[in-house]
């Protein structure tokens, strides 16, 4: 669940970001979010071989902890070949995360279960999500873009920290 805050708070504003920080085009936002997109999809099955060799918890635990880097360094951007890398990043963490956290998803059913156990995990994912596209924009209305990454970072860095300890 932090982790789908982190993502809903992040995900409606971030355009807004990118023109209000940087000046950017409409075709600037729509090439970050092609390398995010493409990134994230040549690398996800190399990061599903991952976790079935290494363990879902670490490689989820890896990705959040990228992505929690990454969130922050959105602070420390100056310029948009900046946001370039942040994106690529981003790509990789995507990838190192999402099909660990599925694979989670299904260890936690059974067989006879395992489409509801889902069916009920993204339902509850993209409600959380969208409950947080309107607490960003209370949250960068009221404070502002730097605390509003934090706040993704530690939820991102949070839900890591929880899959490690459900391992054990």
């Amino acid at each position: 669940m932090l982790y789908s805050i982190g993502v809903g708070l992040l995900g409606p504003v971030y355009p807004i970001f990118v023109v209000n920080r940087f000046s950017a085009s409409i075709l600037d936002i729509g090439f970050l979010y092609a390398l995010f997109g493409f990134i994230a999809a040549i690398f996800q099955v190399l990061a599903g071989k991952l976790a079935d060799n290494h363990g879902r918890e670490r490689v989820f635990f890896a990705g959040v902890m990228l992505g929690a880097i990454c969130s922050v360094s959105y602070i420390y951007a100056s310029d948009i070949k900046q946001l370039y890398v942040i994106e690529l990043l981003f790509g990789v963490s995507y990838a190192l995360q999402r099909p660990s956290m599925l694979a989670m998803m299904v260890d936690l059913s059974d067989r006879r279960s395992r489409s509801t156990v889902l069916g009920m995990f993204e339902s509850i994912y993209t409600m959380i999500e969208a409950i947080s596209a309107l607490l960003a924009t209370i949250i960068i209305s009221q404070i502002g873009f730097e605390t509003l990454f934090f706040i993704c970072s530690g939820c991102q860095a949070t839900s890591g920290f929880i899959a490690l300890k459900y391992k054990r």
